[in-house]
């Protein structure tokens, strides 16, 4: 009943190992002819910058590659170079080349300060960010969709591709003819105190061994609440209460969550551990790596597609915990399902069990988060 209700307000508001000297991609050349043949048969091609797939099916088809070839984000670079030379220069990749600088005495903005001052638009679905242009900026069929930081939001447009010409000229989304605006409020949560036993866990000496022996895909009773973002925290310290090792003199943290997030035709639910350390002068920058990392979750839920029946989901990282692992490694994460409609889709949540386990320098932290 919940979920019929819920479907039913979705739809109505809808119709109302470093990077140290790394080498930044060649510059867009900014020429609205500027196109490259399909490098794979039926995939994009470069269209003023940004990618252009000539259909939906299109983008589903090389959506499905990148999923099932690229295991980490940084692979994703592999396939990105096969447009950069026409002009392409992915969010992802901007994203690394914002954070390439890693001197003590940076002063410029860490992709974490820009995004949480709202001056850089914010996908944590990597994959998703690796066909979206450094503009936020993605061509299906006849549409454009322009994803966009404001000063007090974020925000994505649908608008007609025969208007490309005022985007690539500046003109404000809502001065184009036919645009809509579909607003985006990322919203980084405060950190939930999960409790023992039934969600949340920290490992302690003598402790019973409850939680590691249920299996993974084992929810608890009851649906989760759902969020729109991302839901997690930060962690400055091991399992025995000692912080994590400075780096370079810096304070270092371990950064996790799970994410939910919406783009109109794009929808996604994922995982993440991320180790920061904290700049001088410029914000959170990962740039520091942790031994090892150790993932395991499952997510169970409905995809919304206005006009047709609920679609079930149960995914699951691996099978079995704990042996979805990476070795030093800063950025560890996984999209568990994704979704991509014509018209607008929405992932609703029922439950999502998530574990992990990373060790920075010897020291452990571990978690068991039951929702």
């Amino acid at each position: 009943m919940m979920l019929a209700v819920l479907a039913t307000t979705m739809g109505l508001m809808y119709a109302c190992k470093r990077s140290d000297g790394m080498e930044p991609d060649q510059k867009l050349v900014g020429n609205i002819s500027s196109t490259v043949p399909n490098i794979e048969k039926g995939g994009p091609d470069v269209y003023n910058g940004w990618l252009r797939f000539p259909s939906l099916e299109s983008f589903n088809n090389t959506m499905n590659i990148l999923h099932g070839k690229y295991e980490a984000p940084k692979q994703l670079a592999e396939w990105e170079q096969l447009y950069n030379r026409q002009g392409f220069l992915s969010l992802r990749k901007l994203y690394e080349q914002i954070d390439a600088d890693t001197s003590e005495d940076r002063r410029a903005p860490t992709v974490d300060s820009l995004v949480k001052s709202n001056q850089l638009f914010y996908c944590p679905d990597s994959w998703f960010a690796a066909v979206l242009n450094k503009d936020g900026n993605i061509q299906i069929a006849d549409t454009i969709y322009s994803f966009r930081a404001t000063p007090k939001n974020q925000e994505g447009y649908a608008i007609p591709a025969k208007y490309a010409v005022e985007l690539v000229r500046g003109v404000e989304p809502m001065q184009i003819p036919g645009a809509k605006l579909h607003r985006i409020s990322f919203d980084f949560l405060e950190f939930p105190q999960w409790q023992w036993p039934d969600e949340w866990h920290v490992p302690q000496p003598g402790d019973p061994i409850v939680i590691p022996n249920l299996p993974i895909c084992q929810y608890p009773s009851g649906n989760m609440p759902n969020w729109w973002g991302q839901s997690g925290g930060d962690i400055y310290e091991g399992n025995d209460g000692t912080n994590f090792p400075e780096h370079n003199g810096r304070t270092v943290k371990l950064n996790y969550h799970r994410w939910r997030v919406g783009y109109i035709f794009y929808a996604s639910a994922g995982i993440r551990l991320k180790m920061l350390k904290h700049t001088r002068f410029a914000g959170w920058q990962s740039v520091t790596y942790a031994d090892e990392m150790v993932m395991d979750a499952c997510c169970k839920g409905k995809v919304f597609i206005p006009g047709l029946p609920l679609i079930p989901f149960n995914e699951q990282v691996s099978p079995g915990w704990p042996n979805f692992a990476r070795y030093a490694e800063n950025n560890f994460e996984k999209t568990m399902k994704w979704t991509a409609s014509g018209v607008f889709n929405e992932i609703i949540l029922e439950h999502f069990n998530f574990h992990f386990k990373v060790n920075y320098r010897g020291r452990i932290a571990e978690r068991y988060i039951r929702q």
